[in-house]
């Protein structure tokens, strides 16, 4: 709607409303409309919104707090180790009281919440709150860069006092419901500033070159915590994925650094899947497939992510000899129900199928999207719906909990 019908103010926000009911969510959309807000998505509770916020930024999340699966107060443990975590409005139909613990639960996880109201929602209430989200963002977007703006011995130093850790989020059988092997994703427990997430600090690594430290660094910690899984569950000889990209891919020497890592930490490289980001392009195309033939001859099991996210992922398919690909999230993401998203996320499937390479789901937070990926009989899966990103001893506690849980 126009900005004529807020008072000539417009918010050029980018919303996430998270609400279970469908006329709540539309009355809620008109209003926000209303006030001048255009860029609004929607879901209907709390692990659809966790998918949205893996895949896109927001700068207001409006969430009810009484949701089926996940709900608001749920939520709010998993809202603290994301990057980019957005404004904050929570709203209930609930007492006075409850809404008041609501604020204080946000503020012990340290939550950006701006506030926690009754419903049914205002224009008066709602438009001096997206004022504010407005010009936050605006001082925010002046004082994070410089904030966050790590020096090269600042970055080096925390590698080697192995500061920056791998967290593992489970990949699961669908089929079994075990868990059969866990993807490595950067954290920095930064002794100053506390956790922070990858987006704060991998931009620069790769600035100043400390990718290949990066790389090295997450495949030995990998291996050590691999070592102390088999000690704890020795008969599931978990396997851990390290992600590459392009340019450490590129490089003549690679495979033989990881394999010395490998010989190193007394493990098979059978153990490690190596996934290559396939939206980058092969630069080296004669390097690229050297060393992925090396890596493969080594042992090592080698993976093209994001496929269907660009326009490369068929030509790396066929130029790449990796034994696994996994699907991006934007294909599974509300894929069940919808026919046309249902009709392509079987077709992909079916293709790398009939290319026998193992396939992969990520970005899963439905549990009607888990059944559709499970009917197509895709190997592994992993999402928020299954398990978040965990450091290695509450993975440890993970596994523990769900093998017991399977056994009995």
């Amino acid at each position: 709607m126009s900005s004529q019908s807020s008072g000539n103010k417009t918010f050029p926000l980018k919303i996430l409303i998270v609400e279970d009911h469908a006329i709540q969510r539309m009355v809620l959309r008109q209003l926000l409309r209303e006030l001048g807000a255009i860029l609004i998505d929607e879901a209907e509770d709390g692990y659809q919104a966790l998918s949205c916020l893996e895949s896109s930024c927001y700068d207001l999340v409006i969430c009810d707090l009484d949701m089926p699966n996940l709900d608001g107060i749920q939520l709010m443990r998993h809202l603290r180790l994301l990057d980019n975590l957005p404004q904050l409005i929570f709203c209930s139909v609930q007492a006075a009281d409850i809404l008041q613990s609501v604020q204080r639960v946000g503020g012990y996880h340290e939550l950006p919440v701006l506030g926690c109201l009754a419903k049914p929602l205002s224009r008066a209430v709602l438009s001096p709150l997206l004022l504010r989200v407005l010009q936050s963002r605006t001082a925010e977007a002046g004082s994070v860069a410089g904030r966050y703006h790590f020096s090269r011995n600042e970055l080096q130093n925390g590698l080697r006092a192995k500061q920056i850790q791998p967290w593992y989020q489970p990949k699961i059988d669908p089929q079994t419901s075990r868990v059969v092997s866990v993807e490595a994703l950067a954290r920095w427990q930064h002794p100053e500033l506390g956790l922070l997430g990858p987006a704060l600090f991998l931009p620069r690594i790769d600035e100043t070159g400390l990718s290949e430290q990066l790389l090295c660094s997450m495949l030995e910690q990998g291996v050590g915590d691999c070592r102390h899984w088999d000690m704890q569950f020795p008969e599931l000889k978990l396997g851990v994925a390290i992600n590459i990209n392009m340019r450490e891919f590129d490089q003549p020497g690679m495979p033989d650094k990881l394999k010395k890592i490998m010989q190193g930490g007394h493990l098979p490289p059978s153990r490690i899947t190596i996934e290559l980001t396939e939206t980058q392009p092969l630069d080296n195309l004669s390097c690229s497939l050297e060393n992925a033939i090396r890596l493969r001859v080594m042992g090592f099991n080698l993976a093209l992510d994001d496929f269907g996210a660009g326009y490369s992922g068929f030509h790396h398919l066929r130029e790449i000899p990796a034994n696994s690909v996994k699907i991006d999230r934007t294909l599974v993401h509300h894929a069940a129900g919808d026919p046309t998203a249902e009709k392509l996320l079987g077709f992909a499937v079916r293709m790398l199928q009939s290319q026998n390479v193992a396939v992969v789901v990520e970005g899963v937070s439905r549990q009607q999207d888990f059944d559709l990926v499970k009917q197509l009989r895709v190997d592994l899966v992993q999402g928020f719906l299954l398990a978040e990103p965990m450091p290695p001893a509450r993975l440890a506690q993970f596994i523990g909990g769900r093998h017991g849980m399977l056994v009995a």
